[in-house]
């Protein structure tokens, strides 16, 4: 599985071959849900208890209105080179979608229609994350990293000192960041243009993160490995996914009741905080 979101006790993950998983009691049980495709599913997104997206390779995109249990194909046309890697509403009417060669689609009328923005350059965006200010921040590959303070009508692209590609960011309260990407590499910025490398304990590809209830920053690793921050992602710690050490993980996501869940290739595992222990420092 790739991605999971959830809305109050109602979650979904998806991920290869057109799955998608649905739990109504924060991630405790689960059930598969038919879909309308065999591509893979790379993101999800719950509006509401309700209306659900999901978008994936070859351009493909699903509603649901009923909070998963039927899915639709919201597009007629099927782009087969086009991957859309990450999906992001602000509301019932305003969403984004990111994915390969810089493509970058809004709606403002809750997905009726799409509007795709063109782009100068064409790098791989794989993530839009919205930030405690209500700003935007977008991931790509060549060291993307972009800022939006008015929801995508314009974009600040802010100068990194890595050439590869970021898999997310984590923005911090006070208008910084935290992204990271391959090998392991994690860069922070407390105001978005001077940038310092945190030491990480993993060379392992970084895909996902999540910023807990509790403060604490929670990247994906390798090995079934999470890193651990709780001073706002100045240092990191392992910790390991004790439902399984061999599982790479993809994403997460903090339930209503306060449990994480964690999608990998191994499926979706469900982690209680009080079991996230992390190594001590070498």
């Amino acid at each position: 599985m790739l991605d999971v979101h959830g809305w109050g006790e109602r979650v979904l993950a998806v991920g290869e071959r057109g799955h998608i998983l649905l739990s109504t009691d924060s991630g405790k049980n689960w059930r598969q849900t038919i879909a309308p495709t065999r591509r893979t599913l790379t993101g999800v997104f719950l509006i509401d208890d309700q209306v659900a997206w999901a978008i994936g390779h070859q351009s493909v995109i699903l509603k649901s209105g009923d909070g998963g249990e039927t899915w639709a194909k919201a597009n007629a046309e099927i782009d087969p080179e086009t991957a859309y890697l990450d999906i992001l509403f602000l509301d019932a009417k305003t969403g984004f979608i990111v994915g390969s060669y810089g493509k970058f689609l809004s709606t403002s009328d809750g997905g009726k229609t799409w509007t795709e923005a063109k782009q100068d350059d064409d790098p791989h965006f794989s993530h839009i994350i919205a930030a405690p200010d209500g700003g935007l921040w977008l991931t790509g590959e060549f060291g993307t990293v972009r800022r939006s303070g008015d929801r995508a009508r314009r974009w600040e692209p802010l100068a990194t000192p890595y050439e590869g590609t970021f898999f997310g960011a984590l923005p911090l309260a006070k208008g910084g960041a935290v992204v990271f990407g391959l090998r392991g590499n994690i860069f922070r910025s407390e105001d978005g243009k001077a940038w310092k490398q945190v030491e990480s304990p993993t060379q392992s590809l970084l895909h996902g993160g999540l910023a807990l209830a509790d403060g604490r920053l929670v990247l994906t690793a390798g090995a079934g490995q999470l890193l651990v921050s709780a001073d706002e992602g100045r240092s990191f710690r392992l910790a390991t996914i004790a439902a399984d050490e061999t599982a790479t993980a993809t994403s997460l996501w903090q339930a209503a009741d306060g449990g994480v869940l964690l999608t990998s290739d191994k499926g979706v595992h469900r982690l209680e905080l009080a079991g996230l222990k992390t190594e001590a420092a070498k």
